[in-house]
């Protein structure tokens, strides 16, 4: 799918982020035993755990063991959640270090935007827990490792993973009447998949920015100065080869699929499209190109804009 310039420039005003134990703790009394849970060992004020190669041959089937249970929210289906991590193989090789970077990473959880291991062992745990996952290649990555990478073809994979927050992808609250024919439709289904969104046939473009919820969230309501976490689609109007979305990504466009930190200044039209809207919503904003960069007008077009908000900072 090729992009138009006013795409390519609503991916380049992106500003994309992305992703305390006792005295001491194990991964379990059976450690050492061929084929079981590696132990993880950690000290008092030290975030980054130690995880000791395996024994033996690996299990078979997924393993999942909750070091330190936390008291936040259950990590739910179609969630995204912000954690630190550490990922080595079974025979103790590094890959992936979070605690390394300085930085937790976020993913989408259980909806095949990580690896199945993850999806199936992180649903249900709850925010502040510490949790040990040892994934069988056939829920990682198989035969088809990530190139350049540690990880080799069947490898089983070990984690540890502290999970700080959790929150819903999908938008949650009253559907608002599209009674507009002039206006753009957009799909309002809470599965934490991309929305359809149809321009009307032969329709103008209403040349001023229009907001308007179609899912009303109750949260808490955006500011021009906040962050907001959101999933998005963009295209310009009767142009459906411009399309660019989070919910599928675009390696083309440099966008990585998922959701997205973005400060609400940043994208043309949204200081006057999402602030005063809640997190939760849904909301269609069609941004004319007198919104944009002076410099970028006589180029730029038209854009119909989905915008699912899943959290403010």
């Amino acid at each position: 799918m090729t992009r138009s310039t006013t795409a390519r420039r609503f991916v380049a005003a992106l500003a994309v982020p992305l992703l305390i134990a006792s005295a001491a703790a194990c991964g379990g009394d059976d450690s050492g035993t061929p084929g079981a849970v590696p132990a993880v060992s950690w000290e008092d004020g030290k975030k980054k755990p130690e995880i000791e190669a395996g024994v033996g041959d690996p299990p078979g089937k997924l393993k999942v063991k909750v070091l330190e249970e936390g008291d936040g929210r259950t990590v739910r289906k179609a969630d995204f959640i912000t954690a630190h991590y550490a990922g080595q193989t079974w025979k103790g090789k590094p890959f992936d270090d979070s605690y390394q970077r300085k930085l937790p990473s976020g993913f989408p959880i259980g909806t095949g935007g990580v690896i199945e291991g993850w999806d199936k062992g992180l649903v249900g745990k709850t925010v502040g827990s510490r949790v040990e996952l040892v994934i069988p290649p056939e829920m990682a990555y198989g035969d088809n490792p990530p190139q350049g990478s540690a990880i080799g073809k069947g490898d089983t994979l070990v984690f540890t993973i502290d999970i700080k927050e959790s929150v819903p992808m999908a938008p949650k609250g009253e559907e608002v009447p599209q009674d507009d024919s002039a206006l753009p439709t957009v799909g309002t289904n809470t599965d934490a998949k991309a929305p359809k969104v149809t321009i009307p046939e032969d329709a103008q473009a209403p040349g001023e920015l229009v907001s308007r919820p179609i899912i009303e969230g109750t949260g808490e309501k955006v500011t021009a100065k906040d962050t907001v976490l959101v999933n998005y689609r963009a295209v310009e109007w009767n142009k459906p080869e411009s399309e660019i979305s989070t919910w599928e990504g675009n390696p083309a466009a440099q966008m990585p699929r998922g959701p997205q930190e973005i400060p609400v200044g940043q994208m043309p039209g949204w200081e006057k499209g999402l602030v005063g809207q809640t997190v939760g919503s849904r909301v269609l904003i069609v941004v004319p190109k007198s919104e944009f960069p002076k410099e970028q007008q006589k180029q730029a077009n038209d854009v119909v804009m989905v915008v699912d908000i899943m959290k403010v900072q």
